[in-house]
């Protein structure tokens, strides 16, 4: 059995979509919104690779690094933060935050 292009391509495009439903199904936890969003990044990485595999160019391949070192650095902020938030209110449900002022 071969492999094709577009059935890579699809495998990319429902990270993608899955991703983007998670960040709307889970709008009252912030951990699994910004997975989700994890999950777009990842998946649009994915199709920069194999487009820049299949045209025999390098630049969606380098721009896969840059992807890869963004959603890394994103990762660590995000985990920071949340860590420093439960810390001080001992919850991290999305809605409450939104509520609290100053």
């Amino acid at each position: 059995m071969k492999i094709e292009i577009s059935m890579i391509l699809a495998v990319g495009t429902v990270l993608v979509l899955f991703g983007l439903w998670g960040t709307v199904r889970h709008k009252g936890d912030l951990m699994r919104q910004v997975l989700a969003l994890q999950s777009v990044f990842l998946g649009a990485a994915f199709n920069f690779a194999l487009g820049g595999a299949a045209a025999g160019d390098f630049e969606g391949q380098t721009f896969v690094y840059l992807i890869a070192c963004l959603t890394g650095v994103q990762t660590v902020v995000c985990l920071s933060l949340f860590l420093l938030y439960f810390r001080r209110h001992k919850h991290l449900d999305a809605q409450r935050i939104d509520k609290m002022k100053g």
